[in-house]
C-alpha cells in the first residue's frame, strides 16, 4: 500500500467521532497467588477505580480468583490488598464491551508494614533478592514502546545498564557484547531469538545482532531483565539475563487481532482453545517483507529480508494448581542482496559504491517446549520442562565489481559465491526445578541436561583478498598491504554430538530484617571436557522506611561458541570466567518517585580472543576488568503519565594475553543516558518518546595504504589496523517517538499508530565501513524510519 494511502487512512480513522449510545460493559477475572509458594491467596480485597471515580469491589475465593462484572468500558486502576501481604496496584487496566480481562498477580507475604507494590510498564527491583537494577516490562509497555518497531528487543530501550544503538535488534550491557546476553523463552534458553544475525559463513563478523527479533511485543506477556546478580538457576552466559514469557490465552473470552503496516501482516488469536474446557490458546502469525519498506524510505541498498513467525502456546489447568503448557515457535527467514542493491549503495555519490557484498541465505528456526508445573504438599512446587530446538542455515556470499557511474545489473561483473556455509543444530533438553520450605527458609534446586548435534561447514571458492586487516594477521610477505584468505585456512567442518549439564541449589534465609540467598551452580561442557563451579550470593536489607540496600556477588561461566570451536581444529576452548560484585541503593523520594544507584565491579578471566584472523584461530588467553555504575530516577505511572531518566558509566578494559597491552573492550561506552516517558492523554490517545545518548564505541588506529595491488591492477586501498581500540568514535544520539490512537466500536477496538525510529535522522558513527575503492571510512547516513500501521482487536 502506498505511503499516501496509509496516511489518508490514518487521518480518516483518527478524525472519526463515533456516536454509539450502547452501554459498553466488560468484566475482570483476577487470579491471586503467593509469590513464594505459588499457592492461591484467598480473602484478598480487589478494588477497581474508574477514571471518573466510580469504585467496584470484590474478594478472592479459596481458589484465589476474584471477579468484577458489568464494568463500563474504559481505563481503571486496580488495587489488591490483604493483611500480611504487600498491596499491589495496577494503574492502567482497560475494559471493553462484552470481554473479560484476565490478570494473574503475585502477592509477596511480609511481616512488616510495607507500602504497596506498583505494577507498571517498567518496574524496578521486582525481585527482592535481585539486583536493584532489575526491571520488568508488561505486555502493554512492550507493544507501545517508542522506537520498538513492533520488535520486543527494541522495546527494552531505556532499561538501566542496557544500551541499543538502533541499527540492529540487539543490545549491550555493562560493556558486554550482544552475544553475552542470556535469553530465556518460557524458561528455555533460545539464543536464536533474532532474525538475520551474522551467519557462520560471513567473515566480516560485526557481532551486531540481527535486524528483527522473532517476537512481536504483542505475544510477550512479560519481560524480566537483570543486568547482573541473578541466581544459580541461570548460567551459560555472563552479560545479562532476559526472561521472556509468552503471553497466555484468555480463559473466558476469545480475542482476535490483525495488524497491518508497511512491512506486512500479523494476525492472532487469544482465548479458550475450544478443544478442552480448561485449556487456553494463544496463536500469532506474521509475515514481513522489508524490501518494500526499505525501498519506500530510500535505503534499498540493505537488501530484501523477509521472515515468517508462527507462535502457538497452550495452557491446561489440571486441577490442584497443576498446569501443562506447550509452546511452538517456527521462525524461518530468507535474505537476498543482489547486484541492484549493491549498485544502490552509491546514493551519496554516484559511482562511489560503499557496500558491494552479495548474499543469498535461508534459515529455519524451531523451538518446541512442554512444561508441567505441579504443586507438591503445602509449600513445594516442581516444574519439569522438555524442549526441542533446531536451527538450520544455508548461506552464499560474494561480491559485485561495478565500475563508474554507468554500471548496470547487466554489465556488472560478480564473483558469487565466494563463501558457502551451512549449519545444522539440533538440541534436546530437560530442565527440572524444585523448591520447598525448610527450617532455614526456602531451598530451590534444579537440574539441566541437553544434547546437541551440530554440523557446520564452510568453504571458500579460491583465494580471496581482504583489504582491512590487523597488523598482526599472517602475511607471507610483511610488505604485502592486504591479506589473502585461502581455502586451506578458511575451509572448516565440524560434525559433533555433545552434551551439557548443570546442577544448582539456592538457599534463602533471613536474619532479622535482612534477606539472604546463598547458592552454587556446577556446569559441564562435554565438547571441551570443561567443568566449573559458580558460587552465588545476594542480600537485601530494608534499612529504613523508604531505603533498601542490596548486595550481589558471584561467579558466572560463559560457554564458548560452537562457531569458534568449528572455525579451526586447533581451537580447544573452555569456559570464560566472570566474577562480579554489585552494591545497590534504592530510595523512594516521594510517592511514585524512586531513585536507585548501583555500582559494580567485574573480574574477567579466560576470555576467548581471536589469535589470527586469517586462520580463524581462537584461544582462552584474554583477561580484564569491568567496573561502573548504573543509576535511574523513575516517576511511576500515575494520573496518566510516567517518566524515567537513566545514566550509566562503564570502564571495561581487556588484554589478549596476561602480559599483553590493555585496551578498551569493543562494547565499552564510558557514558550512556536516556530520557523517556509515556503520556496517556485520554482513553483514545497515548504518546511515548525516548531520547538516548552515548559515548562512541572504541576502534583501533589505522594506516590507509594506496594502490596496494600495483600499477597494472585496479586501484585499491587497504586499511591496516595498528592498535587495539585506542581511538573512539563520536557520540551517538537518537530520538524515538510513538503515537497511538485507540477507538472502540462496540467490542471491536481499532488502534492506529505511528512509530518513528530515529526521528531526527542522526548518524551512527560506530557504523563506519572501509571502502577499498576510495580509501575512505564511510559512515552510513542516519535514516528516520517511520512505521505506520493499524491493529484491530475484536
Amino acid at each position: 500500500m502506498p505511503l499516501r494511502a496509509y496516511l489518508t487512512l490514518l487521518l480518516l480513522i483518527v478524525t472519526l467521532q463515533p456516536s454509539f449510545a450502547m452501554a459498553d460493559t466488560g468484566s475482570l477475572l483476577v487470579r491471586l497467588i503467593d509469590q513464594t509458594t505459588s499457592r492461591p491467596v484467598a480473602d484478598a480485597t480487589v478494588q477497581l477505580d474508574s477514571r471518573d471515580k466510580q469504585r467496584h469491589l470484590s474478594r478472592s475465593n479459596a481458589a484465589g480468583n476474584a471477579r468484577v462484572e458489568s464494568l463500563p468500558s474504559g481505563l481503571y486502576t486496580l488495587t489488591v490488598s490483604k493483611l500480611g501481604y504487600q498491596s499491589v496496584k495496577v494503574p492502567s487496566v482497560r475494559f471493553i464491551d462484552d470481554k473479560t480481562t484476565s490478570l494473574t498477580l503475585s502477592l509477596k507475604a511480609t511481616e512488616a508494614p510495607i507500602e504497596e507494590v506498583l505494577v507498571i510498564g517498567n518496574t524496578l527491583g521486582a525481585n527482592r533478592l535481585a539486583s536493584v537494577g532489575a526491571s520488568q516490562l508488561d505486555r502493554e509497555a512492550l507493544r507501545s514502546a517508542a522506537g520498538s518497531g513492533s520488535d520486543v528487543l527494541r522495546a527494552l530501550d531505556g532499561l538501566p545498564g542496557l544500551f541499543s544503538d538502533g541499527e540492529f535488534s540487539s543490545y549491550t550491557v555493562r560493556g558486554n557484547g550482544p552475544r553475552d546476553n542470556l535469553i530465556l523463552v518460557d524458561g528455555v534458553p533460545f539464543e536464536r531469538v533474532v532474525h538475520f544475525s551474522d551467519s557462520f559463513g560471513e567473515l566480516d563478523d560485526v557481532e551486531g545482532g540481527g535486524r528483527y527479533s522473532v517476537f512481536a511485543p504483542n505475544v510477550v506477556g512479560n519481560a524480566e531483565f537483570q543486568p547482573g546478580g541473578w541466581n544459580s538457576a541461570y548460567g551459560g552466559k555472563a552479560g545479562s539475563l532476559l526472561k521472556l514469557d509468552v503471553a497466555e490465552g484468555n480463559p473466558e473470552t476469545p480475542s482476535y487481532t490483525a495488524r497491518l503496516d508497511f512491512a506486512g501482516l500479523e494476525v492472532g488469536y487469544d482465548g479458550p482453545s475450544g478443544l478442552h474446557d480448561d485449556t487456553t490458546l494463544l496463536l500469532s502469525a506474521r509475515h514481513l517483507n522489508f524490501g518494500r519498506l526499505f525501498e519506500a524510505i530510500g535505503i534499498e541498498d540493505i537488501g530484501e529480508p523477509s521472515l515468517t513467525d508462527v507462535i502457538v502456546k497452550t495452557r491446561t489447568d489440571l486441577g490442584g494448581g497443576d498446569a501443562l503448557k506447550f509452546l511452538l515457535i517456527y521462525a524461518p527467514e530468507a535474505y537476498e542482496r543482489e547486484v541492484k542493491h549493491a549498485l544502490a549503495s552509491d546514493e551519496d555519490s554516484p559511482g562511489r559504491y560503499e557496500d558491494l557484498e552479495l548474499v543469498e541465505s535461508e534459515a529455519d528456526n524451531t523451538l518446541l517446549t512442554a512444561s508441567w508445573s505441579r504443586l507438591v504438599g503445602s509449600n513445594a512446587e516442581m516444574t519439569n520442562q522438555v524442549y526441542y530446538r533446531h536451527y538450520g542455515e544455508d548461506s552464499l556470499s560474494g561480491e559485485a565489481y561495478p565500475e563508474g557511474t554507468g554500471a548496470t545489473e547487466a554489465n556488472t561483473p560478480i564473483r558469487f559465491p565466494i563463501v558457502t556455509a551451512s549449519r545444522d543444530e539440533t538440541e534436546l533438553g530437560w530442565r527440572l526445578d524444585y523448591a520447598d520450605d525448610n527450617a532455614l527458609g526456602r531451598l530451590s534446586s534444579g537440574l539441566r541436561l541437553s544434547q546437541t548435534d551440530v554440523d557446520f561447514a564452510r568453504a571458500l571458492d579460491g583465494d580471496w583478498i581482504r583489504y582491512q586487516y590487523e597488523s598482526t594477521d599472517f602475511r607471507p610477505n610483511p610488505d604485502q598491504k592486504y591479506i589473502v584468505l585461502t581455502p586451506s585456512a578458511v575451509n572448516s567442518e565440524l560434525s559433533e554430538s555433545t552434551w551439557q549439564g548443570a546442577l544448582y541449589a539456592d538457599q534463602e534465609f533471613a536474619i532479622g530484617s535482612i534477606d539472604f540467598r546463598a547458592g552454587f551452580r556446577v556446569d559441564h561442557f562435554n565438547i571441551t571436557d570443561d567443568s566449573g563451579v559458580s558460587p552465588r550470593f545476594a542480600a537485601t536489607w530494608p534499612a529504613a522506611d523508604k531505603l533498601v540496600l542490596n548486595l550481589t556477588a558471584g561467579r558466572y561461566l560463559q560457554a564458548p561458541r560452537l562457531e569458534d570451536i568449528a572455525s579451526d581444529s586447533r581451537n580447544q576452548l573452555g569456559f570464560e570466567t566472570i566474577d562480579q560484585l554489585s552494591f545497590g541503593v534504592k530510595y523512594q523520594l516521594r510517592p511514585r518517585l524512586e531513585v536507585f544507584i548501583e555500582p559494580y565491579y567485574q573480574v574477567l578471566n579466560d576470555l576467548v580472543v581471536l589469535s589470527d584472523g586469517v586462520n580463524q584461530t581462537f584461544a582462552n588467553t584474554g583477561e580484564g576488568t569491568s567496573y561502573g555504575i548504573d543509576t535511574a530516577i523513575t516517576r511511576y505511572f500515575d494520573h496518566g503519565w510516567s517518566a524515567s531518566a537513566t545514566y550509566s558509566y562503564n570502564n571495561t578494559q581487556v588484554q589478549d594475553t596476561p602480559t599483553g597491552e590493555k585496551y578498551d573492550a569493543d562494547y565499552s561506552r564510558p557514558h550512556a543516558a536516556s530520557f523517556g516517558g509515556v503520556w496517556e492523554i485520554s482513553e483514545h490517545w497515548k504518546i511515548s518518546g525516548r531520547f538516548k545518548w552515548a559515548s562512541g564505541r572504541p576502534y583501533g588506529d589505522a594506516i590507509i595504504h594506496e594502490n596496494v595491488l600495483g600499477d597494472a591492477m585496479p586501484l585499491r586501498y587497504s586499511k591496516e589496523i595498528i592498535s587495539n581500540n585506542t581511538e573512539r568514535f563520536d557520540s551517538y544520539s537518537s530520538l524515538n517517538i510513538r503515537l497511538d490512537y485507540r477507538q472502540n466500536f462496540g467490542r471491536t477496538q481499532l488502534i492506529a499508530f505511528v512509530d518513528v525510529i530515529n526521528l531526527l535522522g542522526a548518524d551512527n558513527p560506530s557504523s563506519e565501513e572501509f571502502n577499498e575503492r576510495t580509501g575512505e571510512n564511510a559512515i552510513e547516513d542516519g535514516e528516520s524510519i517511520p512505521l505506520i500501521g493499524l491493529r484491530f482487536e475484536w
